[in-house]
């Protein structure tokens, strides 16, 4: 045994004083013209190598190169492709006899790498293996390949095992200039170090970098722990701990963070992340937590219990500050490029929003939805109508009365298309539910809508709504692949008591009672002036037990009396409104006009029969109404009128939207009733009676009577 032991000692003691004879007698600088020639003649470059090579010894046998420059070709901006202030490398003596290669500590120094794209493709990467290669005879190498009888083959992978006892990069720098692109991208500060690299062990990594994109500056510094596996796939990470800051005109990241405990396929990774910053005026401070686990085909990716929130702070906002929100499960199925979002639950401010999502992706991503929603108060968000205060005045404030106010001048309606290139690249379908919505102070519960967006047409295949004690329902289309666009639209309202929507939509009430409206339009064009000019169709529209407020039609009948009398209507104060039983009427829009000839009103005693028209351009309205009373009136006006029976009124309906007009055409009052001439004829008769005596029965005055009815009734 001790001669065995004897024999050991003496080899390792041979192995000692051969390196030693090595680094004693052998100058490694010697080999600089071998080295560069190498290199020259396998890529074609010149290698400098300005410092020395030198050795170092025991306890493991090192290396160190200094002041090392790799050349670019002439034509590029900077002289190096890579640059060296020094490296340094070692090798464990002992482990070689156990066929064992430990690597100690590799340290590069003041590396710096310059790859450049000149404006014509060409890069200083290209022809780095333009060197000759030396080729074998082909016998030789056919021998070479076939291992001779008896012997097996070496498998250096079994053979030996080798060891990194670590990486250090100190001050290392980068720049990739794209002249092509117009893009410069530099690291100018990176220092990396890696722990001992061997298999089954944690290995510890610090790294730092600084650098800038164009106008983007960046920093970033991290620590973690790897082990590494054979199978580099199965690899882990554990206390990932990663911050960073950008700086660029448009945004700013104060403060980056990402954290995880561990990472790696098949192990579950709980994520914590939070990003602080500003983009241009809008300033945001958002922070999350999530699971993340990829599986060992890394197919499928599953992100769970995603929770995000978000603060956002910006003048360009609805809200001067805003809270957004985001929590549900995400997963990706590679297989079929397939993103699934699962109890999603999105929120902006009060707005909540609940449901699932789901997104193919391919040229044109496919979005399907389906979500759901409690209350959505667009007033409220916008700050809108509700809980507005009303603004002051300060001549009420003092007691006197207001002043009215000019009325605004109209601006002209817009003939500007509105952009709807991006609905060409939208493939969208899906249904929302809204228990409740809210805006423009109009409000409609168990709202369910379906719509589609493909390829620049977009399709509304369901909305069904409650309104008002009635319902609402409507489809219809959009084509945007034409130019302008064309729409189609089909609504249903019924039941809809008229006057609370029309005071929640426009501060109106001159209609009441249950109404139906039936629509059917289509048009080209969007923009607001096309939009009235371009529309064509019907509405048909069907009220019931109501009233017109704004106008007391019986009012205007004991004035059509009181005239025939020649004498002025006995003022009473009554309130300016016709109650009705029926109101109907179909509107044909084309043109640019909205026209009727069927317009009825009925109402107790009274009938309305109208015809006319409104243009949408100019807003200006042109009804001819006639009232006839029929009957006797028991309701609205009293006895007063009973004594019209079969007497038709005419009433001109003029003015704007803004401010309707109604007048009392007393020529066509006079002109176009047989009972009111024959009532005017016996009234003018007995007033010559009283006025002539027996002279009013002379023909003479006779006929100069009747020439005055003519020209009273033509």
């Amino acid at each position: 045994m001790k001669k065995i032991l004897y024999i050991l000692l003496g080899l390792v003691l041979l192995v000692v004083v051969a390196i030693g004879v090595l680094v004693t007698v052998i100058n490694p600088n010697d080999f600089k013209p071998l080295i560069t020639e190498e290199v020259k003649k396998t890529t074609g470059r010149e290698l400098i190598i300005d410092g020395d090579i030198s050795w170092r010894f025991w306890p493991s046998l090192g290396l160190s190169v200094e002041k090392l420059q790799f050349k670019n070709p002439e034509g590029f901006a900077e002289p190096n492709l890579v640059s060296l202030d020094k490296a340094e490398m070692s090798v464990s003596v002992m482990p070689l006899l156990s066929d064992t290669l430990d690597i100690g500590l590799v340290s590069l120094y003041g590396a710096h790498v310059f790859i450049q794209t000149l404006p014509n493709g060409t890069t200083n990467l290209d022809g780095l293996t333009g060197g000759e290669e030396a080729a074998a005879p082909a016998d030789t190498a056919e021998a070479s390949e076939t291992p001779q009888e008896g012997t097996t083959p070496a498998d250096p992978a079994t053979a030996w095992t080798i060891a990194i006892g670590g990486l250090d990069l100190v001050d290392a720098s980068a720049t990739v200039r794209d002249d092509k692109a117009g893009t410069v991208s530099e690291i100018s500060t990176l220092n990396l170090n890696v722990g001992k690299l061997e298999t089954g062990l944690w290995v510890p990594i610090e790294f730092n970098v600084q650098g800038k994109q164009n106008a983007m500056a960046f920093t970033a510094r991290g620590t973690t722990e790897a082990m590494l596996a054979k199978d580099a796939i199965k690899s882990q990470l554990r206390k990932l701990s990663v911050s960073a800051t950008l700086n660029d005109p448009q945004l700013t990241l104060e403060s980056v963070s990402v954290t995880a405990d561990q990472a790696g396929i098949a192990i579950p990774a709980n994520i914590g992340f939070s990003v602080k910053g500003k983009a241009n005026d809008l300033a945001f401070d958002t922070s999350g937590t999530a699971e993340l686990l990829v599986d060992e085909t890394m197919q499928q990716i599953a992100v769970k219990g995603i929770d995000v929130a978000t603060a956002l702070v910006g003048s360009a906002l609805p809200r001067p500050k805003m809270n957004v929100g985001f929590k549900g499960d995400v997963d990706y199925n590679g297989a079929v490029q397939k993103v699934s979002l699962a109890n999603l639950v999105a929120n902006v401010d009060e707005l909540v929003v609940d449901g699932n999502a789901s997104v193919v992706l391919a040229d044109i991503p496919a979005v399907r939805f389906d979500l759901h929603s409690k209350k959505i108060n667009v007033d409220a968000f916008l700050g809108g109508k509700e809980g507005s205060a009303p603004a002051s005045d300060d001549n009420a404030s003092k007691g006197e009365a207001p002043k009215p106010s000019a009325p605004a001048k109209k601006a002209p309606l817009s003939d500007v298309e509105p952009d709807l290139s991006a609905l060409k690249g939208l493939d969208i379908a899906g249904k929302i539910l809204i228990e409740e919505f809210i805006a423009n102070n109009v409000e409609v519960t168990d709202v369910t809508t379906a719509f589609a967006v493909n390829r620049g047409k977009a399709t509304l295949k369901q909305f069904d709504a409650k309104l008002y004690d009635g319902t609402i329902a409507a489809t219809g289309s959009l084509n945007a692949t034409t130019s302008p666009a064309r729409y189609q639209v089909k609504k249903v309202i019924k039941n809809v008591n008229v006057q609370p929507l029309l005071k929640a939509a426009a501060n109106e009430d001159m209609l009441s009672g249950k109404g139906n409206i039936d629509a059917n339009l289509s048009g080209v064009g969007l923009s607001e002036k096309r939009l009235r000019a371009g529309i064509t169709g019907t509405i048909a529209i069907n009220f019931a037990d109501g009233s017109v407020d704004g106008i007391n039609i019986p009012e205007m009948i004991r004035e059509a009396k009181a005239t025939l009398k020649g004498k002025r209507a006995e003022y009473v104060e009554e309130t300016k409104k016709t109650d009705f039983s029926a109101l109907t009427a179909t509107f044909n829009l084309g043109g640019g006009n909205a026209s009727t000839r069927n317009l009825k009103l009925e109402a107790p005693a009274i009938r309305v029969r109208g015809e006319g028209s409104t243009n949408l351009l100019s807003e200006t309205i042109d009804f001819d109404i006639v009232t006839s009373v029929v009957g006797t009136s028991k309701g609205q006006g009293g006895k007063d009128i009973d004594e019209l029976n079969d007497v038709s009124i005419p009433v001109a309906l003029g003015g704007t939207w803004q401010a309707p007009t109604y007048e009392l055409d007393v020529k066509a009052l006079l002109s176009n009733n047989k009972v009111l001439e024959e009532k005017a004829r016996k009234e003018a008769e007995r007033g010559l009676k009283k006025l002539l005596g027996d002279k009013a029965d002379d023909d003479n005055v006779k006929q100069v009577a009747d020439k005055l009815l003519k020209g009273l009734f033509n």
